[in-house]
Parts: C-alpha cells; structure tokens; sequence
C-alpha cells in the first residue's frame, strides 16, 4: 500500500511540476542533403549546387531534395509521378535556398525572379530564389528579369521553363 502510495504522490508532484513527458511538434527545419542525395525529379545532385537547392519536408521528418525551385515546383504539382508515399497533405515546410547566401528561406515567403540570365543546373532557365524583395531587386537590375512571389509561380510558369529542361 504504501509504495503505491509513494507512486501515486511522486506521479502528482511530476505532473504538478510539468515535469511530465511532453509531446512535441515534428521538426520541419530544413534537413542537411548528403552528398549522395539525389533530387527525384530529374536524378541530379543537389549537394553540387546550393545556391539552388529546395527542399519539401514533410510531416514524419522525411524530406525531399530538389536540384532547383523549378524541380521543386514540378514535384509539387505532380506529387503522384515523384512519390508514391506522400499527398500534398502531408507536406509540412518548403525551403529554397537563398540564391546569393545559400541559407534556407521558406519558399512560401521568398521572392523569385523569372527570365533572368542566371542559368539554372541544368544550364536552362530557372528561378532563382532570395529572402529579400531588395535582394532580388537588385538580381533583376543585374540580370534582368521579373519579380514572382510562390502563389504567382503557377503550372504554366513551371511548363513555359520545364519546356526548356533537358531530363
């Protein structure tokens, strides 16, 4: 009796105290890309070019590493081709790299700059991505092009540059 007493007690007091276990939420920070990480749309090595790198991760911590926004919003829009074990439900966070520092951006709040003369990794037209409307600005003075923000990257922005790619 009295051990399950002392239990009892030692449990109220872990619980009263907050020192019981605690759920936490997924972490859907960006995750590192290995070398050997290859992109699932066109099979090429994010590693090698991060100034150009996305990433989706998703709700049970796995991620998926894109070569370029443009692979990234192709996957987006066709989920179904490039991974049979995830819905656009399940997509927690998306992170595109920085195109002039290579740190992670949330894709949904970076700015991104079509018909630039910034060839992607594929040597094509791409969409360079940066953290700051000024940042991308001054992109645009240097290497020409137009402003987009993610909800403005539609399917048929993605088809005018994925035409161009060479998979």
């Amino acid at each position: 009796m009295i051990p399950r007493l002392l239990c009892a007690t030692l449990a109220t007091t872990f619980l009263t105290l907050g020192l019981a276990p605690t759920v936490t939420a997924a972490d859907l920070s960006p995750q590192y890309v290995q070398r050997s990480t290859r992109c699932p749309v066109c099979g090429m090595y994010p590693y090698r070019t991060p100034q150009w790198m996305a990433q989706i991760v998703f709700n049970d911590q796995t991620a998926s590493t894109f070569d370029s926004p443009v692979d990234m919003f192709r996957f987006l829009n066709n989920m179904i081709v490039f991974d049979k074990q995830h819905k656009l439900a399940d997509v927690g966070a998306i992170w595109v790299a920085d195109y002039g520092t290579k740190a992670w951006v949330d894709a949904r709040k970076a700015f991104y700059v079509i018909s630039s003369k910034a060839l992607g990794p594929m040597n094509d037209p791409n969409l360079p991505a940066f953290a700051t409307r000024e940042a991308a600005d001054a992109h645009i003075k240097a290497q020409g092009g137009k402003l987009l923000q993610f909800g403005e990257v539609t399917r048929e922005v993605i088809k005018s540059l994925s035409g161009q790619h060479k998979h």
